[in-house]
């Protein structure tokens, strides 16, 4: 393989304008909404533009409309469900911290439709919803399309468009299905599903070579993106001279990113608060006609990306791999992961990128196309670290382990086991100051070719995986029996044979604690080098759910399951729970952990639940949401699938040990994203058969 690799540039190409905007997108001179806090309705059947717009009773019809109004903080923009506007939605106006502006649905049924039909801007991107120069907006619960198999031009379903220095704030797109968005494959990098692009280049092609725009404050959750070109999900900020590191808090989670021309999701030129978590990643890099990969960052300070799957990344030309700290990448993260699946490989790690940590993710057959490999590793940077990784090659692969353009790596605790071909282990020789140590490789003969010239520590012994190439597709990362086919036999030589890492995390892949000894080698840890201490498990002497709107007043402290869900008054639950754990023995706990099982959920891909403690003084028979206790402090948060028969847990060992003197503890359950009438989950109550909520301690 050739060096340096590198990506297509991410320059933004100017494009000459094709036809004018479809009917219903065209600029109108903006008219002052009437008040703040307002909420507006449209509905493309029953609306008429002429009316109010105030009620349901009397809304809007047509996105000229909408777009045509200049909105204020706190306003409301809610589309009817079923309905279908064909056209550009880009409302006008700016939210305030506290008070966004909010789009979303209205009414029962399928999700209201935004069908862009072929955006297109002489000089930029478009989107068939759009932001420009806009922040404080909340987009939720939306259908979006953005097709035209005549006008070639670079566009996205959900935009936000900044080319004004400096960062515009809190942009939330939540429960969106973004789909069918066609752009020009030869452009940039800024089309596909869900963009946030800061540029020194507005709309028209006016440029302003170096000015720097960028966000604050993103989160796009639980949102579901499909057969897009180029990319998923991404942000990016282009200077013409650079790219500058500007963003800040940029939150991708709990999205479910399938069928993409390019890259999957990419967390890009964000200076801090970079996270990407429980994500699902399929198919992506479809074509090999430039460099692309699964979620990856670039120009990025202390990103985290953990608690995802990649896989089925097909082409990427030279890349393809799951996961890659591209150029100017500072002190990243990859951990907790699942890749299996990926032609290009498992990680790509470029010249600049520094202080990478790469630890406990599991991979499974990557790397098969020809010529490709599992690491392609270009970095000399001494801070880099790559341990306790699970990888396994399965029979019908041939791959090698490395492309290293750098012949200096930390490599350490990783477990290596191949029924496949290895043609090599590494591309050239390995110089004396890369450090390999303490990993398993089986069979023996993985590194016989450029292998590290030495290895203080290797076991080449069967590691004794429970089940090494049984690994599922589209796995529930909170499910503790997930992949557990990539667990160590009690026999395993490698348990306890690894090297103490600083700062390792604190956890393996599936959420046990690290102890203070040699860890063992590989994504998995028992729990102890001697026997498991004991645990005790108490059920719930309390739990109940509430309901507002009309039934704030009921009680619901005997029903068999409860409910937790972000809906319109009369329609949200929220659940509490309550444990005494007074025949505890001990005067702290080890461990502490609330597990709930859901029997029922709604048929939104996902939805975070968050987990809080609160007074204690409520009673299952007297709590109503007029009276219940309002959340005190923030104990943890779950994205949960749709899948029932599920156990879930919230590890709540802090808060335990601070009540250990009444033994007493309350938790509220709660869902606070966006409303959505498909949003809700239920877990088991105490009345339930079995599958009770229980408080697992260990001393």
């Amino acid at each position: 393989m050739s060096f340096p690799r590198k990506r297509s540039s991410f320059a933004v190409l100017l494009v000459v304008a094709m036809l004018l905007h479809m009917i219903g997108t065209l600029y109108v001179a903006p008219e002052p909404a009437h008040a703040a806090g307002t909420t507006y309705y449209v509905d493309s059947v029953g609306g008429n533009d002429t009316n109010a717009g105030t009620s349901s009773s009397a809304p809007w019809a047509t996105l000229a409309k909408v777009n045509g109004t200049t909105f204020q903080p706190g306003d409301k923009i809610l589309f009817k469900s079923g309905g279908v506007w064909t056209g550009q939605l880009w409302p006008k106006g700016s939210g305030t911290s506290g008070n966004p502006i909010v789009i979303d649905s209205y009414g029962s049924g399928a999700k209201p439709i935004i069908n862009g039909a072929g955006t297109s801007y002489p000089a930029n991107t478009s989107g068939a919803v759009m932001l420009y120069n806009q922040e404080y907006w909340e987009i939720n619960n939306l259908e979006v399309t953005n097709f035209s198999s005549s006008i070639v031009s670079s566009r996205a379903g959900i935009l936000a468009y900044n080319n004004q220095l400096g960062l515009k704030n809190h942009i939330y797109v939540r429960n969106c299905y973004v789909h069918d968005v066609n752009s020009d494959v030869s452009g940039n990098k800024i089309s596909g599903g869900i963009i946030f692009f800061g540029t020194h280049i507005d709309k028209d092609g006016n440029a302003t070579i170096g000015l720097q725009a960028g966000f604050n404050d993103v989160l796009v959750e639980n949102n579901h993106v499909a057969n897009v070109t180029k990319e998923g999900i991404r942000t990016k900020s282009d200077a013409g001279n650079g790219y500058p590191k500007i963003s800040t808090n940029i939150v991708f989670r709990g999205n479910f990113v399938e069928e993409v021309w390019g890259d999957g999701m990419v967390l890009a030129e964000v200076l801090s608060g970079a996270l990407a978590e429980y994500n699902t990643v399929k198919n992506h890099s479809k074509t090999s006609s430039g460099n692309y990969a699964g979620l990856w960052t670039h120009y990025t300070t202390g990103a985290v990306v953990q608690f995802n799957e990649v896989y089925g990344g097909s082409g990427g030309h030279n890349d393809g791999e799951a996961f890659d700290s591209d150029n100017n990448c500072v002190g990243d993260v990859f951990q907790y992961n699942y890749s299996h699946n990926n032609s290009g490989g498992l990680l790509l790690v470029m010249p600049s990128a520094s202080n990478l940590k790469f630890r406990y993710n599991i991979s499974e057959n990557d790397g098969y196309r020809s010529g490709q490999e599992i690491f392609f590793y270009h970095s000399a940077n001494a801070g880099n670290e790559i341990y306790n990784n699970t990888i396994y090659v399965g029979a019908q692969v041939t791959t090698q382990i490395f492309d290293n353009g750098s012949n200096r790596v930390k490599f350490y605790n990783n477990i290596i086991k191949a029924d496949g071909t290895i043609t090599k282990f590494a591309e050239k020789a390995w110089s004396a100051s890369a450090i390999f140590q303490n990993n398993s490789f089986y069979p023996a003969t993985i590194d016989d070719i450029n292998g590290p010239a030495a290895h203080p520590g290797l076991i080449t012994a069967d590691p004794q995986l429970v089940h090494p190439g049984a690994g599922e597709t589209n796995i529930n990362m909170n499910d503790p029996n997930r992949l557990n086919g990539y667990k160590l036999q009690p026999t395993s030589p490698l348990i306890n044979s690894g090297i103490s890492v600083a700062n390792n995390g604190g956890r393996d892949f599936w959420g046990t604690a690290l102890g203070n000894g040699n860890p063992d080698i590989g994504a998995f840890e028992h729990a102890s080098g001697g026997p498991i201490p004991p645990s005790v498990s108490y059920e719930p002497t309390a739990d109940s759910y509430v309901r507002d709107g009309a039934y704030a007043g009921t009680n619901y402290g005997t029903e068999t399951t409860m409910m937790v869900k972000a809906d319109a008054s009369g329609y949200a639950r929220k659940s509490y729970i309550k444990f005494d754990y007074g025949t505890f023995g001990g005067s702290s706990a080890a461990s502490a952990k609330v597990k709930v099982y859901v029997p029922a959920v709604n048929t939104d891909a996902s939805r975070t639940v968050k987990l809080y403690s609160t007074d204690k003084s409520w009673s299952e028979t007297g709590i109503t949401w007029n009276n219940a206790p309002a959340g005190t402090t923030f104990l943890g948060s779950m994205v949960i699938s749709n899948t029932v028969g599920t156990w879930y847990e919230f590890d709540v060992l802090n808060y335990v040990n601070s009540q250990i003197s009444d033994k007493l503890v309350s938790f509220l359950l709660v869902n606070e994203g966006a409303d959505s009438s498909k949003g809700d989950v239920s877990f088991n109550t105490k009345e339930a058969a079995s599958n009770k909520p229980q408080l697992v301690l260990t001393q």
